[in-house]
């Protein structure tokens, strides 16, 4: 999950640009996020991204664009929830 809360003067500089909202709206059709939530603050894509590279290149409009920090949190399915437990039970043995 990428979250991100542009500065007031980046808001305000993106409503009254064409060329920005442009640019960034090519950037959300290259990052092809699985859902968005927009508040009046903050913005929240769900992306997938199978490596660094990848998720590097998604997050990268926001710091051009907006000039903000982005904050990345990993979500997964809850298919995939039972596989993260036990992997994590598995590290935690060594650690023991």
């Amino acid at each position: 999950m990428i979250e991100f809360n542009p500065p007031v003067d980046a808001k305000n500089e993106f409503e009254k640009s064409p060329s920005l909202q442009k640019k960034l709206g090519e950037a959300i059709a290259l990052m092809k996020p699985l859902a968005a939530w927009f508040t009046f603050r903050y913005g929240f894509f769900i992306v997938e991204a199978n490596s660094n590279e990848e998720l590097n290149k998604k997050v990268a409009p926001f710091f051009y664009v907006f000039k903000t920090d982005i904050k990345v949190s990993p979500a997964f399915s809850l298919d995939e929830f039972p596989k993260l437990v036990a992997g994590l039970g598995e590290e935690a043995k060594k650690y023991e």
